[in-house]
């Protein structure tokens, strides 16, 4: 998880901070179009749609003017307000009893930690190769995190939360990589050996 601090920003900063936002915005972009031609050269066609769809996500433009002018407003850190407004959004999908709607709620959030990550600098993500029969383990993951770890070798994941027509299963199985989903009690998996 990304902690964004809330920090005030002078009136003088704010186009700074806003251009930040653009650029991070912009590198997500550029991820996930790499990771769309990666899928569509490892995967079926309609495996690449869910990276339509988180394309369309990063790049939502009335939800770039609409932070803008909030940074603007709040004279606050374009991280900050970003955050804000991103789970002002998921938050009520979040608690929808409709799964796809959870799920929704969830690759909102890896793309809004893809953009924070390359606001705050940490946007170069490893590409180095995993060892030998490495399975990850986590709460759930994104599907470019899906198809990332299985670009570095990754073996297999263990989540505790996803189901058979979730974005991360329908690429991890496009990508023959095995998922396991186990029940809230996933951090307890040993984590090493």
């Amino acid at each position: 998880d990304i902690t964004v601090a809330e920090v005030s920003v002078p009136a003088s900063e704010v186009p700074r901070e806003i251009e930040a936002l653009k650029k991070a915005i912009d590198q997500t972009v550029e991820d996930l179009r790499k990771l769309r031609a990666s899928a569509g050269k490892q995967a079926s066609g309609p495996v690449t749609k869910i990276f339509d769809a988180l394309l369309l996500i990063a790049d939502d433009q009335e939800f770039y003017r609409k932070v803008s002018e909030e940074i603007g407003a709040r004279k606050r850190n374009a991280g900050y307000v970003y955050n804000s407004l991103v789970q002002q959004v998921t938050d009520p999908l979040k608690t929808s009893t409709d799964q796809y709607m959870r799920q929704m709620a969830g690759e909102i959030d890896a793309v809004a930690k893809r953009v924070l990550s390359h606001l705050s600098g940490f946007g170069q993500r490893s590409t180095a190769k995993f060892a030998s029969n490495t399975v990850l383990v986590g709460k759930t993951f994104a599907p470019g995190e899906t198809l990332g770890y299985r670009n570095r070798k990754a073996a297999a994941l263990i989540v505790g939360e996803g189901g058979r027509n979730s974005h991360m299963a329908l690429i991890a199985r496009s990508v023959m990589m095995p998922v396991v989903v186990v029940d809230e009690n996933w951090a307890q998996i040993p984590h090493d050996g």
